[in-house]
């Protein structure tokens, strides 16, 4: 107790420190975090959904293989329209002008979603594309359908077997 008397009262000596105004940390981490995020509570979003798309354009995600020596992306952008052909990679100032955002691009600025990255080509191309594509299809199913209703016109002994001649119809082979 005789300690009490030299040692001075704590509590008085001693100040608290002031309070400083903190600077507001959200606002900083804000301007930090740029990600966009989307609420995806049921595993509905499509991570190759475009928003903002041009109405004049038909886009696509086209496989990029080039890492294992693939050739479909120099397919899918070449001249040949009716064989495949007919993309183009979509350049970063489209994809700015359609609403992607810089960091969304990959180092050679282009829209990548995993190992497929964005192309485009005019609706008109597009559409005949797709028309020749339903043409070729159609083509296909015509002579099947032709074959399965009427038989397969050619003459007996001219197909593989000597006696058969193709696909043919219940009245072709005695049946009611």
């Amino acid at each position: 107790m005789a300690n009490e008397k030299l040692v001075p009262n704590l509590k008085e000596t001693v100040e608290k420190p002031k309070e400083q105004a903190m600077p507001d940390k959200t606002t900083e981490k804000k301007k930090e975090y740029t990600v966009e995020i989307v609420r995806d509570f049921y595993g509905n979003v499509d991570p190759f959904y475009l928003s903002k798309k041009d109405p004049d354009y038909a886009y696509r995600f086209l496989r990029d293989d080039t890492k294992t020596g693939g050739k479909n992306v120099s397919i899918k952008t070449g001249n040949l329209l009716f064989q495949k052909g007919g993309w183009q990679l979509c350049p970063k100032e489209h994809l700015m002008r359609i609403g992607i955002k810089e960091t969304e691009l990959s180092a050679d600025n282009f829209l990548r979603r995993g190992d497929t990255i964005l192309a485009f080509m005019p609706k008109k191309l597009f559409e005949e594309k797709q028309s020749h594509k339903i043409k070729e299809a159609k083509g296909i199913m015509d002579a099947v359908k032709r074959r399965a209703n009427k038989g397969d016109p050619t003459e007996a002994g001219t197909s593989i077997h000597p006696t058969m001649s193709g696909l043919q119809t219940k009245k072709q082979l005695g049946m009611k």
